[in-house]
């Protein structure tokens, strides 16, 4: 368990028997506030939800139902080990009002006690469900934001498929305070690691002591990453430079926002959907972009500037209008020791980009002839390497990493009352101006791996629950397949809406990567 001098507030410390505590940093504080923001809407914005497809073959010596017994007592005793290797998973974050802060809170397993405690923890978070529906759809039917982690095994009244194998759907829903999403794919891909274990070697594992889990307590990102607590004068003044370079972008001009149906005042149910590339095509596009010199990142985030442009509604002549974001880094390659490991999956070791992301486009006029091939492809091309400079500039920026709790800081929602009940709490209005965001979870296949023991995964995604009037895009390989999906919400958008914006947006990369040829 790390410890760190500098942050005595942020260390994990057992304050009554069994019982450790610690304050949150400003990065769990961002997705605290936003979620206690929305609490009187009984959903929680951007919980995380983390899934997993996978099949196992049925062998000649084991019945179905021996097989499905088998495979959920495996996959029980991997969750339970998990709650050793990561006990952050049983953890939760709540306001302390005799100390006015917010505490992140871990009750160890006792002496005395263990099993029944084990027995309440598992039949809480660990939850199998029979449904008919595919775990996407399970997923897309507004099930609860547990106030802890919790497991869904989801199968369905005939798990059998093709060829004698059982499928099943695990997914991980989850507080975004408590994990983010690269360390829910890296949960999930120790999960089937320790099931498969479990299902070739039954009994071959048996919990620790109990209470010796602490030890495994995951630390914020501050400890985590040796961020200091005080900013150099130099690492200040390009704070205010930064903030400087900000606040005039969306001045006299057009800032680009996704259209959205207005009318409903509060959120409806957080919806994803995907489309996906052959391998085929997917080989196609890796190579021009390698060609281009970006990465499919780059391309794609290009690309959703120009999609959005398109969206907007023309007049009688043509106009400027800028798109404005920001990106998300996973910093665990930035942590010390093991914290940037799958060791510390339970984490939120991610930061935000202070500079925005400013790319200008031309709306074009209602009657303008359209622009030719070529204009459109220097357009795309321009503004690929705009973006490419961008994150390059951010990867690179020796202070991104330290001002990252000043840019959480900035973002974090205000509070009137942090102790009100979720019915006293008034739910935000509508964004009026929405942008579209885009997250790459580059080649999942590095952080769940397709195959454990018996257990082939045929697909692993994750998402953050998605309750405001924009879209977040989320881009991803797995085994070749390039991987697009969108989260919205069905209060402000719609299933075929999303769709053709995805397929625009694919379109646009095809065109701007010249695949058309």
């Amino acid at each position: 368990m790390a410890t760190s001098s500098r942050y005595p507030c942020l260390n994990w410390r057992e304050s009554t028997i069994g019982c450790w505590q610690r304050e949150i940093d400003e990065t769990e504080r961002f997705y605290t506030y936003l979620a206690k923001s929305y609490e009187g809407t009984e959903r929680m914005f951007f919980a995380i939800t983390g899934l997993v497809s996978l099949h196992i073959s049925l062998s000649e010596q084991l019945s179905l139902p021996e097989t499905s017994q088998l495979v959920e007592r495996a996959l029980r005793e991997a969750w339970l080990r998990l709650r050793y290797d990561h006990p952050t998973i049983a953890s939760y974050v709540a306001y302390d009002v005799f100390e006015g802060r917010w505490i992140k809170t871990y009750n160890a397993f006792t002496q005395g006690f263990v099993n029944d405690q084990t027995e309440e923890w598992l039949q809480a978070t660990f939850v199998p469900i029979t449904s008919t529906l595919s775990g996407q759809e399970w997923c897309n039917s507004d099930p609860l934001a547990p106030k802890f982690p919790t497991l869904f095994i989801i199968t369905s009244p005939d798990p059998v498929g093709t060829g004698r194998t059982l499928r099943y759907d695990l997914v991980i829903r989850s507080p975004h305070d408590i994990m983010d999403g690269i360390g829910t794919l890296q949960l999930l891909d120790n999960l089937l690691r320790h099931a498969a274990q479990a299902f070739e070697i039954p009994n071959s594992w048996s919990p620790p002591p109990p209470g010796s889990e602490c030890r495994n307590l995951s630390p914020p990102l501050r400890i985590a990453a040796a961020i200091p607590p005080i900013l150099t004068l130099d690492q200040q003044d390009c704070l205010q430079r930064i903030i400087a370079r900000n606040e005039p972008l969306r001045r006299d001009i057009e800032v680009l926002t996704m259209p959205f149906k207005r009318g409903k005042m509060v959120p409806g149910k957080h919806q994803r959907i995907a489309h996906e590339l052959s391998v085929f095509d997917t080989a196609r596009v890796l190579e021009e972009c390698k060609r281009h010199d970006a990465t499919i990142t780059h391309v794609y985030h290009a690309a959703v500037a120009i999609t959005v442009r398109d969206k907007q509604v023309r007049g009688p002549t043509s106009r400027q209008a800028r798109y404005i974001n920001y990106a998300l880094i996973n910093e665990r390659s930035k942590c010390i020791e093991d914290y940037g490991s799958a060791k510390h999956a339970a984490a939120v070791y991610h930061s935000v980009s202070g500079d925005a992301l400013a790319l200008d486009v031309t709306i074009p006029a209602a009657k303008q002839d359209e622009r030719n091939q070529e204009q459109d492809r220097e357009e795309f091309r321009t503004l690929t390497k705009l973006v490419k400079q961008f994150y390059h500039e951010v990867r690179d920026s020796p202070d991104n990493l330290a001002l990252a709790p000043s840019f959480w800081s900035m973002a974090t929602p205000h509070l009137t009352n942090p102790a009100s009940a979720p019915h006293e709490t008034p739910i935000p209005s509508p964004n009026e101006a929405p942008s579209v965001s885009i997250s790459s979870m580059g080649v999942v296949e590095k952080i769940v791996a397709p195959q454990h023991g018996p257990f082939k995964i045929d697909d692993a995604w994750v998402t953050g629950e998605e309750l405001g009037t924009g879209l977040g895009i989320f881009l991803g390989t797995w085994e070749g397949i390039l991987r697009l999906s969108a989260a919205y919400n069905d209060a402000w958008h719609d299933k075929e809406e999303v769709g053709a914006f995805l397929d625009r947006l694919q379109e646009v990369v095809w065109n701007g990567l010249g695949l058309n040829d």
